[in-house]
């Protein structure tokens, strides 16, 4: 069994769909639709990760996400705000309140479990393997060293992260919100209109030649690793 999850959500057919896209990855997922219902759950036991909405029937996500982090006992506790609030000021005034990561309503599932991955990775919950292979192409972590076959490519840090990011969330479409957040270190949620993740996979797929072909871009959302059949 993953990590254990609480969400606190009120409308059902969201928190449907987040306990069972999580439930199929293997993790435990608790919901409830109050905050109330919430300080009760965490009172008894804190899970290893907590997913908030902000607008709840009793009030704004964010007092809890407060009163969490004035406590030593969750000042730590992985914490995604999920909601409908997605302007700038919203998703600024979210992470300064908190929060780890935010994301938007409506969302895209593939993504929600690369945050919640992402989120527990940095808290040292989940172990993320040394080397990943597909097809000719193999990436090894510990050395950081990219070989087609057994020729070694030589990939720019940025380049060798971005590739390890798509290649172990294979078959998921990451947003470019994603990338900058988890390649470059950009705050989530910011309205960038960089195009280093673009170019960046430019000169990623020139280097990897035939391989690229698994780099997919998905129009709207971002980019996926597919793998191979």
């Amino acid at each position: 069994m993953k990590a254990q999850i609480l969400v606190v959500e009120d409308q059902t057919a969201t928190s449907d769909l987040i306990a069972e896209v999580l439930k199929e990855e293997g993790y435990e997922v608790k919901v409830v639709d109050t905050l109330t219902k919430a300080r009760a759950n965490l009172s008894r036991a804190l899970p290893e990760l907590l997913i908030l909405d902000r607008t709840l029937p009793d009030g704004d996500g964010l007092e809890l996400c407060h009163e969490l982090r004035k406590e030593d006992k969750s000042v730590n506790l992985p914490l995604l705000i999920l909601t409908a609030k997605k302007s700038v000021e919203e998703k600024v005034s979210g992470l300064k309140g908190g929060a780890d990561d935010y994301l938007a309503k409506p969302f895209n599932t593939e993504e929600l479990i690369a945050r919640v991955e992402a989120l527990l990775r940095r808290t040292g919950k989940t172990e993320e393997p040394t080397i990943l292979t597909e097809g000719d192409l193999k990436l090894d972590k510990t050395s950081r060293k990219a070989f087609l076959k057994t020729k070694e490519v030589g990939l720019s840090a940025k380049e060798f992260d971005l590739l390890w990011f798509l290649m172990y969330r294979k078959n998921r479409v990451l947003t470019r919100d994603f990338l900058l957040q988890h390649v470059w270190g950009y705050d989530s949620g910011l309205d960038l209109t960089t195009k280093v993740v673009d170019v960046t996979l430019s000169h990623l797929r020139d280097k990897l030649g035939p391989a690229a072909e698994m780099i997919v871009a998905v129009r709207g959302f971002g980019y996926r690793f597919d793998s191979r059949p």
